[in-house]
């Protein structure tokens, strides 16, 4: 057999065709440039002519240049050319006339079965290692045997890279990652990071997100980091991380303020390393140089409070530890305490059976067309909605539902103090679902934000028969642990820069005060344009001097931002895009708005991460676990996974 095969397997082109089996004196083989479509063709065992006929026939613009230069396998002829020269002849006579649009075709049109082909080891490796980073996939699936068989079979014998040959990859790519992420914050002007550690399978990791917004105002965001850190974390190694990841990238001078929640270790680190300008008067001294120099420990906490950008509380959670702990703790201890437990605890039984049971989760679809999910614990919201949910449908679907779960029944209290509630608490939850995002969420929405869920918790008052208590806690709460944000002065300047709201939100004796604070920020802005650039140039003797008509002095600079800002305040369209008829206000707006009021991005970035932390399926290193969640995170604004 192997003597019979020994024409084809000496032949140039023999990879385009798998060889089937032998009849007689003829080999069957398929032709893979003809896949998907199943081309048996059969050929003598001591000649290819009839495969080459073939390819002339079906694949000549793919196989025309080097078919019409290759010898023919067959004894040559003493009488003349053989059929298949004699057939390439009238070819090159029938297609001269054409070439040069057939040169065209064929680098336009070319067969992709053969691209496949000559690339298929580098294309699927590729396909390979995207799909891994991008899905999240643990590494430990390249070792799988289903895996390996499955993509080997559909590359037509094509291997599956291993761990090392994925690492590697990695590396590269997570290098070209950062190298192009760090092109990109070099021309950001001001940005904002957040930052949050996730503990998972005895681990914690530090993360840290960035966002800035282009010229378009369109937000953009990058995966800075998620570090291994200790799992009994202190403050100091917070406030190291911080230090060490703005300086990677080169951007401490950038960050407008670091988004964190409210942990403590967050809150103490900021509270106690914060810039010396930050510092009260009476909390100043002066301390020796040299010693500071030669204290390892201390010189370490005093050159890091020189980078600590300010601090921005996460206004999603906060609004959340307002409902689910303050908002909570009134409702309980009121009048309608013990009706709001047995009517929640009821609640809670129908969640637990749809989780629980695929019966009962059925019946649930099929009497209320609706899905239940467990509500999150740590989440306010969740359950509201999920509450929310029961109380839109009828008095006939709760029955017929408490009835097929087999749970007991609402009283008529119990439904009418559920019904109240979900209507009194509305605007808690829309207020949250706002604060949550990112891409079109400002610092510039918070106060408004909160200004109307207090006028609108304090009108629900006036016709609540249960909760106008509960109100008045909820809106002391909100005064008390918002304070700061509301006494903020880059969340009010961040908040007048916005067309929505301008400064219609503020009493009317305070508006003058915040214009004012808007003229020189415009003015200070625009400064700051001229002297980037006009830096390292000559400046000339008129310039110089700003004297006279026509002089471009601070005067000059001062009322054309005035000007400026009157004609933004007195406007009325609220779209953001009327911020390019004001080009100083728009500056302004993107300085202080680039500020994310959330720390939600950082969630997300953990959330990517715990799909490769599994006690089986986790075989990464803390550096390589790493790179894959940001070449993730980040194939958005790079291109690393291209």
């Amino acid at each position: 057999m192997e003597r019979s095969r020994i024409a084809f397997d000496h032949w140039i082109h023999k990879h385009h065709f798998t060889f089937r089996d032998t009849r007689g004196r003829n080999l069957n083989v398929q032709c893979n440039l003809c896949l998907p479509k199943i081309n048996i063709l059969s050929t003598a065992r001591d000649s290819t002519s009839n495969l080459k006929k073939h390819l002339e026939r079906k694949h000549s613009v793919a196989c025309r240049r080097r078919i019409r230069d290759e010898p023919s396998v067959e004894a040559p002829s003493s009488d003349g050319p053989s059929s298949y020269e004699s057939s390439v002849l009238e070819n090159q006579m029938a297609e001269s006339s054409s070439e040069a649009k057939e040169a065209k075709i064929e680098r336009s049109t070319i067969d992709p079965t053969t691209i496949y082909h000559q690339t298929s080891q580098s294309w699927l490796n590729s396909l390979v290692f995207n799909f891994i980073v991008e899905d999240v996939q643990p590494i430990s699936i390249l070792e799988q045997p289903g895996f390996r068989k499955m993509i080997e079979a559909l590359s037509r014998g094509n291997k599956v890279m291993c761990r090392n040959a994925f690492i590697t990859r990695l590396e590269v790519a997570s290098n070209k990652m950062k190298g192009e992420l760090k092109d990109k914050l070099d021309k950001v002007q001001t940005l904002c990071t957040t930052a949050d550690v996730w503990s998972v399978q005895d681990r914690s990791y530090f993360g840290m997100t960035c966002h800035w917004l282009e010229d378009n105002l369109e937000r953009k965001s990058a995966a800075l980091a998620c570090t291994r850190i200790p799992i009994s974390y202190t403050c100091e190694t917070i406030i190291a991380k911080i230090q060490e990841i703005h300086s990677s990238y080169n951007i401490e001078s950038k960050v407008q303020a670091t988004v964190t929640d409210n942990g403590n270790n967050f809150v103490k680190a900021f509270k106690e390393f914060c810039p010396e300008d930050d510092q009260e008067v009476e909390q100043s001294r002066f301390e020796d140089l040299g010693s500071i120099l030669c204290d390892g420990e201390m010189g370490g906490d005093f050159f890091l409070s020189y980078f600590l950008p300010p601090h921005q509380r996460c206004a999603s959670q906060t609004l959340n530890l307002i409902a689910s702990k303050d908002l909570a703790e009134a409702v309980l201890k009121g009048q309608a305490g013990k009706l709001h437990s047995s009517a929640t605890e009821k609640c809670a039984a129908i969640w637990h059976k749809a989780q629980s049971s695929t019966e009962a989760a059925d019946a649930i679809e099929s009497i209320a067309k609706i899905n239940f999910t467990d509500p999150c614990s740590n989440q306010w919201s969740s359950e509201y909605y999920a509450i929310n949910k029961l109380m839109s449908l009828t008095d006939s679907q709760l029955n017929e539902l408490f009835e097929a779960l087999g749970v007991p029944h609402f009283t008529p209290d119990e439904t009418a103090y559920l019904t109240e509630y979900t209507d009194v608490f509305k605007p808690v939850a829309f207020a949250l679902d706002l604060l949550h995002g990112e891409e079109k969420c400002f610092l510039g929405i918070v106060i408004p934000t909160l200004l109307t869920l207090k006028r609108k918790l304090e009108e629900k008052a006036a016709n609540t028969r249960l909760f106008s208590k509960v109100i008045d806690s909820t809106v002391k709460a909100i005064d008390s642990r918002f304070k700061q944000v509301f006494e903020s002065s880059d969340a009010r300047l961040a908040t007048a820069t916005m067309p929505q709201f301008r400064l219609w939100w503020l009493p009317e004796d305070e508006r003058e005060s915040l214009r004012a604070q808007l003229i020189t920020e415009v003015l200070q802005v625009d400064q700051g344009t001229e002297e980037t650039e006009t830096n390292g140039g000559s400046v000339h003797e008129d310039e110089f001097f700003s004297y006279g008509p026509g002089s471009s002095g601070n005067k000059s600079g001062k009322r054309e931002a005035a000007e400026q800002v009157w004609l933004y305040l007195q406007g009325t369209n609220k779209d953001l895009k009327c911020l390019n008829e004001f080009p100083g206000v728009k500056k302004v707006f993107i300085k202080f708005n680039t500020t994310l009021p959330s720390s939600a991005p950082v969630q997300e970035l953990f959330s990517n991460g715990s799909n490769i932390v599994t006690p089986k399926g986790h075989h990464l290193s803390d550096e390589h676990f790493e790179r894959v969640l940001l070449l993730r995170y980040n194939s958005k604004i790079t291109t690393a996974l291209e």
